[in-house]
């Protein structure tokens, strides 16, 4: 499968579900898959990226021996912010892996206090943190603090997410 030729092509729903559907729960096609999403088209990075978001969700198993990539990845500058959207919300319902927790909190901490970012990439990035406040609940003043100050100013979509994880924090 020629997962380059097909990103090249176009960039739709319908791409990403014939994409997600050909690799499946194969570790041997999500890998090609990962190697076109590591390509040095930012084009091709960012159309890749959308199916993993999917396949991530689906077989978060697949996840599992690229979790240092994508950490690395979310630290990296610069990039499209499809990377950090799709990467996030493909972690946000999986079991993070102890040796990446740490990492993990630290990068999404500074994606969700960072003025630059979308809502999208802030929402996953406060979603990943919750779970993660389950196991190291040291961290929930700091999440409540960030959650709280991003508000003030915050899209309805922040609002709503941030006020569900509030509510959460409090049971």
């Amino acid at each position: 499968m020629d997962f380059n030729a097909i990103l090249e092509e176009k960039h739709s729903k319908e791409i990403t579900t014939y994409i997600v559907n050909e690799v499946g729960d194969s570790s041997e096609k999500f890998a090609q898959l990962i190697q076109v999403f590591t390509s040095e088209s930012e084009l091709i990075t960012q159309r890749a990226a959308w199916p993993i978001s999917y396949l991530g969700q689906k077989h978060p198993d697949l996840l599992i021996p690229y979790y240092s990539l994508f950490i690395k990845l979310l630290n990296t500058p610069n990039k499209h912010n499809a990377v950090n959207r799709n990467v996030l919300r493909a972690m946000q319902n999986v079991t993070i892996p102890k040796e990446y927790q740490g990492s993990l909190l630290d990068v999404c901490f500074k994606l969700l206090n960072s003025s630059k970012e979308p809502v999208a990439v802030k929402a996953f990035s406060m979603t990943i943190i919750e779970n993660l406040a389950k196991i190291y609940p040291d961290i929930i003043p700091e999440l409540k603090a960030s959650v709280s100050s991003l508000m003030l100013n915050a899209s309805p979509g922040i609002k709503s997410r941030g006020n569900k994880i509030l509510r959460n924090l409090k049971k």
